[in-house]
């Protein structure tokens, strides 16, 4: 077996040069990896793999072979848990009361009465009521009284027109952040929750998702609304700023450092979503 696998592999390689100006390296790769399957099987299915390699040479190998599906499988399940999230999101934001949905987001009881000039629970771990988180770095930053101008004046985000909440989902090449937006104008309170689903390729990177939590609103304005996660300490910045533009484009910025501040972030992130292909909808 091992000798005819190495004969196989010599005549895929020398084979190989002369078509790929011609076929898609798609099918090489994926058809490759299914290759190894059919050694283990026993010497009397070799004569098939003559066919597989004619296939594979050809780019014929089709979306409903045993390979194809081997390959798939992974992208399957990813798949399935990624619409199982957001059936279970889109159910807790149309269904549940504003106490519980705060409570599944991890709002403090005593904070989500809190008056529109409030500050927020700004620091993980950390009572927005102590001395020491007055002084926090991120405080001169925080729009405590914000209107959600953006979900309010996009058309890609008011129709139907605002009213109490608002589901958002947004996709990038790794990560889909799903932002819900809960609104009392009578009380003038304002929140902008989060949960993300990290789906994208699991086999090459591990990504933490981002633990639900209240967000802090940056900046609010008919153009962008500006946005980042909870610092981790009094003398740290956010490590995550995300922007959605009244285009409905999204952009985020990862600041590893902690170092950077919001002003220093938002310029970067808004030379960034012009380009960016990353984009948001309404999901409710």
């Amino acid at each position: 077996m091992k000798k005819v696998l190495k004969t196989l592999l010599i005549i895929f390689f020398i084979s190989f040069p002369y078509e790929a100006n011609a076929i898609s390296p798609g099918p090489f790769i994926k058809a490759f990896k299914g290759l190894g399957k059919l050694f283990k099987k026993g010497a009397d299915e070799i004569p098939d793999i003559g066919k597989k390699i004619e296939d594979l040479r050809g780019g014929n190998i089709k979306s409903g072979s045993k390979i194809d599906e081997t390959i798939s499988s992974s992208s399957n399940i990813d798949n399935t848990s990624s619409i199982k999230f957001n059936e279970t999101t889109l159910f807790e934001v149309e269904n549940l009361n504003r106490d519980k949905l705060l409570e599944a987001h991890n709002i403090k009881k005593n904070k989500r009465m809190r008056d529109a000039d409030q500050l927020l629970d700004i620091i993980d771990s950390v009572d927005v009521a102590s001395d020491v988180a007055q002084t926090a770095a991120i405080v001169p930053f925080i729009q405590t009284e914000w209107q959600g101008r953006i979900f309010k004046s996009s058309s890609y985000f008011n129709n139907p027109s605002v009213e109490k909440r608002i589901l958002i989902m947004c996709e990038s090449n790794l990560e889909d952040f799903y932002f819900t937006a809960l609104f009392d104008k009578k009380g003038g309170n304002w929140f902008l929750l989060s949960g993300n689903f990290t789906n994208k390729n699991p086999k090459r990177y591990y990504i933490r998702p981002m633990k639900r939590q209240e967000l802090l609103v940056l900046k609010d304005l008919d153009e962008y609304l500006y946005f980042s996660n909870k610092p981790k300490g009094i003398k740290k910045y956010p490590t995550k700023y995300f922007i959605i533009n009244n285009d409905a484009k999204f952009f985020f910025e990862k600041n590893i450092s902690e170092k950077k501040d919001p002003d220093l972030i938002i310029n970067e992130l808004l030379n960034k979503i012009e380009k960016s292909s990353f984009s948001c909808k309404r999901t409710l």
